[in-house]
């Protein structure tokens, strides 16, 4: 794609990663509110909290005044890649580990906000990835 296509894939992303932020606020929500396992209500909790950062982020690149380069989006989506692709091994250090974080958390409740941190980190990455091919580069 040229440059010209960036803004394009720009409100493509946005709308994929609102509708993403939409499933994950409503799923998380009613997981965590309905649930009684600790571990499910964590996954939920977690699983929330990323669709709202998500929902926000989408908001702020749709309020952005001036469109997005070609090379500026294709060097932010492989940026945010790499991020993603931390978030998943975090998140998996924490299901796997199961730490108490000074005894806040339960090891059920470890694994389900490391299990959901995995879940959205393989979103993102997905979303992420794509949307940088198709721009190119």
């Amino acid at each position: 794609m040229t440059a010209i296509e960036a803004p394009l894939v720009a409100q493509r992303l946005g709308r994929r990663l609102s509708v993403w932020g939409v499933g994950s606020v409503l799923a998380g929500t009613v997981l965590a509110s309905c649930d009684s396992s600790p571990a499910r209500r964590a996954f939920g909790l977690q699983t929330a909290g990323w669709g709202a950062i998500d929902l926000a982020i989408a908001g702020a690149g749709a309020l952005s005044s001036k469109p997005p380069t070609a090379a500026n989006l294709h060097r932010l989506l492989w940026i945010n890649a790499g991020l993603d692709v931390l978030y998943i091994a975090a998140g998996a250090h924490v299901a796997v580990r199961r730490p108490r974080f000074g005894g806040r958390i339960t090891a059920d409740q470890a694994l389900g906000h490391g299990a959901a941190v995995v879940v959205q980190g393989a979103a993102l990455l997905g979303l992420d990835t794509a949307h940088a091919r198709m721009i190119g580069g």
